[in-house]
């Protein structure tokens, strides 16, 4: 007569057997996707980094609301002044637009203006902003087009990867005020006094 543990035994390699096609069959899990590239080491464009760098102008940098809130009420700006790669006034030298059928997209070449507002972490002077149709800014990119020309902003760029491990920059410009330049040195003081 078998015992107990032979019955068990004789149970489990069963339902393993019975269970082994429908594992064979599963596909296998892939591992996880590793970067590589220039933009190896760089931040996703994700969740909070999409909120600070939202690839936008301000209304009020353009003329088109005189009541915005105030730059010290704005709850990114002083997170964005300390974790940008560069922040800095900026003039906007070109503004180029490609077009592939019904969509444009507009590129703004700015030049970074020296000194920086803070501490760059790249030594780039110039960059090109591209502003996509999903960007916020775009409503404004088509209503100013080349009037953007010559613009000053105060610029807060970072540098994120994509799924291809390549760089990729995301923005957000300010009006180029006294008000935004005062709020920017006060985040960067606060960052070296408490440490956030």
């Amino acid at each position: 007569m078998p015992s107990r543990t032979h019955a068990a035994r004789t149970l489990i390699f069963l339902v393993g057997a019975a269970l082994a096609p429908g594992v064979a069959g599963c596909d296998p899990v892939e591992p996880a996707r590793t970067v590589s590239g220039p933009g190896a080491g760089l931040p996703r464009w994700d969740a909070r980094a999409k909120m600070l760098f939202d690839d936008n102008i301000d209304p009020a940098a353009v003329g088109l609301s005189m009541e915005g809130p105030s730059p010290r009420s704005d709850p990114f700006l002083r997170e964005r002044a300390q974790t940008a790669d560069v922040v800095a006034r900026v003039r906007v030298q070109t503004v180029t637009v490609d077009s592939v059928g019904e969509q444009s997209t507009y590129h703004l070449g700015i030049q970074v203006g020296v000194p920086t507002l803070t501490p760059a972490k790249v030594p780039d002077r110039s960059f090109e902003l591209s502003i996509k149709p999903q960007s916020s800014a775009f409503g404004i990119a088509k209503a100013f087009d080349n009037r953007l020309r010559g613009q000053t902003f105060v610029a807060f760029v970072r540098r994120f990867t994509n799924d291809d491990g390549e760089v990729e920059l995301h923005w957000h410009l300010s009006a180029d005020t006294a008000e935004v330049v005062s709020a920017v040195k006060e985040a960067v003081v606060l960052r070296e006094i408490t440490g956030s």
